[in-house]
């Protein structure tokens, strides 16, 4: 920037839901086997296996519009147990009894009971759940369209993502936003040259991957894109400094 290049994209990530920590962190997850997310009201809100940025932005815009509140909580039944289903955290999970003790984990023999723990509405949280296992027996969200999209069965082996929520005792997780990255960084060229404002090339200066603003801007074309446009303009870049 110290030199005339120009930036894009400062205010952008990849975001995400976040499972909280007891160090307080909300950090990026991944790969819901099970569970719904529910807001203040115990209402769901969107579809838990859509790609996680695509996710993410649809709870940061619902934050931004009040009807959703931080932190909101996961619902899951007790078929894989206490610890909320998820198989992908780039934070490690400590001891059950850690979330337990910091109040990010809670456990109930009955939904209102549950809801009363977490804040939310019992009735409220009750009726979602039924109405979410309804649609899992009939394979079909009609809310949320979760599991109507092939990136939805990704982590499901093409099976539908609708989990029922019906084994007790029933558990929650507070989750927040949280990102896997930035997606700003130094506006290029198609063969990774960094340009300034006016759009001309900064002599021998390139940039690539999270260094430079993703070409893929505000969407989520699919997984490893830091990854392939580390490899793509680096690559790029390389050919054009050996032309030179």
């Amino acid at each position: 920037m110290a030199v005339g290049a120009d930036t894009d994209l400062m205010d952008q990530a990849w975001w995400s839901p976040g499972l909280i920590h007891p160090d307080g962190r909300a950090a990026f997850a991944l790969w819901f086997t099970g569970g719904i997310f529910v807001n203040q009201a115990g209402e769901r809100f969107v579809n838990e296996s859509a790609p996680y940025d695509r996710l993410g932005r649809e709870i940061i815009e619902r934050m931004e519009g009040g009807s959703v509140s931080l932190p909101f909580w996961m619902i899951y039944d007790d078929a894989e147990g206490g610890v909320p289903p998820i198989k992908a955290s780039n934070v490690p999970m400590v001891e059950t009894e850690k979330y337990v003790e910091a109040g990010l984990w809670h456990t109930a023999d009955t939904l209102e009971e549950l809801a009363a723990k977490i804040g939310v509405p019992g009735e409220a949280l009750a009726a979602t759940v039924a109405r979410f296992n309804k649609q899992a027996a009939e394979g079909v969200d009609e809310d949320f369209g979760r599991g109507d999209e092939a990136y939805d069965r990704a982590f499901s082996n093409g099976e539908s993502p609708l989990a029922p929520i019906a084994q007790g005792p029933f558990h929650a997780a507070a989750f927040g936003i949280s990102d896997l990255g930035t997606k700003g960084g130094l506006r290029t060229d198609t063969v990774g040259r960094v340009l300034t404002a006016a759009g001309t090339p900064i002599p021998g200066l390139y940039a690539a991957g999270n260094t430079m603003a993703a070409p893929s801007g505000t969407t989520y074309p699919g997984g490893g894109n830091p990854i392939g446009t580390s490899v793509l303009f680096s690559h790029l870049a390389a050919l054009d400094m050996a032309s030179r």
